[in-house]
């Protein structure tokens, strides 16, 4: 009776070794997440927000945004969007500060006093002194943010702008967000700094630079609060500040007021048009951040939302 072959013993045995170690490898990731994770939840919650930026924030505004059909949650926009087109904002020309009007001198007399004028008569009559210009604030000049850093998550990264692609796919042309490989991304058709409108920025979690991977570490998936059949919400980040610079090197504090997950595989498209509500435009200025959740896989979506801090 004839036997096929028998694989040579190094091949076998490398195989072996190699799914030990891909095991390994995969298991180690695995656990040093969970570990980070817990370390980064633990950290916020022994370390309350600065008594400065944890400003009162009225949640109605946050609970209820409205729902768009042509919107979807980053990086996919709608199984066939029309394209947004990033809209020119114009700087606000600088005016220059006004200077208040100097008093009136005293009118010199047509022929001179015969009586002398004692010294305290003529300081009570005296004109007052002219005032003193005070210089107006500049005008904010909306400018594109090119960094952001979140202190309590130990973030600080660049910013980039971040458009989108076509793809074709069997249900016709899908528009999707090209993410930064190493930055986050400044959504081109979302709002700028010094704009009372939804300033939105994504970036990867565990792929690439994993630039918002603190981010998915800080979501607390033991406490979490429903919010409807896909979306949580949890209260750790609340008070948090983000802080976003520009060009010139001016900063924007943002207080953190509300964090959400959603359920992004399994669910329908017009679900996940839903869940693009949080890049709709807004009558407020505010920061939203998008990124993906757990960080061993992408089946979720991570929203952080920021109003302007008071102080």
């Amino acid at each position: 009776m004839a036997y096929g072959k028998r694989p040579p013993r190094r091949l076998s045995t490398g195989l072996i070794t190699a799914g030990i170690v891909l095991l390994v490898v995969v298991g180690g990731y695995l656990i040093l997440s969970q570990v980070r994770g817990a370390q980064t939840r633990r950290d916020l919650r022994q370390t309350p927000p600065a008594a400065e930026t944890s400003a009162p924030v009225a949640q109605t505004t946050l609970s209820a945004p409205t729902v768009s059909s042509t919107t979807e949650l980053a990086p996919t926009i709608s199984p066939s969007p029309i394209a947004p087109t990033a809209t020119a904002v114009e700087p606000t020309p600088t005016q220059p500060a006004p200077t208040a009007a100097a008093a009136p001198a005293s009118p010199e007399p047509l022929l001179p006093s015969a009586t002398p004028v004692p010294a305290e008569a003529a300081a009570a009559t005296a004109p007052p002194p002219a005032a003193t210009a005070v210089p107006s604030a500049a005008p904010v000049v909306a400018s594109a943010p090119v960094r952001l850093t979140i202190p309590d998550l130990k973030i600080d990264v660049p910013v980039v702008e971040m458009g989108w692609r076509v793809v074709q796919t069997a249900d016709g042309p899908r528009s999707d967000w090209v993410i930064p490989k190493n930055e986050a991304g400044h959504h081109i058709n979302s709002a700028l700094l010094g704009e009372e409108d939804n300033l939105v920025i994504s970036g990867h979690n565990n792929i690439y630079g994993e630039v918002f991977k603190p981010i998915s570490f800080a979501w607390d998936n033991a406490t979490r609060i429903p919010v409807d059949s896909v979306t949580d919400r949890s209260d750790l980040l609340n008070g948090r500040t983000i802080e976003l610079f520009d060009a010139a090197g001016q900063e924007f504090k943002y207080t953190i007021a509300a964090f959400y997950r959603l359920k992004d595989t399994g669910v329908s498209a017009d679900q996940r048009i839903a869940n693009g509500r949080f890049m709709e435009p807004t009558d407020q200025g505010q920061v939203t951040l998008i990124t993906c959740w757990p960080p061993t896989s992408n089946t979720h979506r991570l929203v952080v939302v920021a109003v302007p801090a008071t102080n």
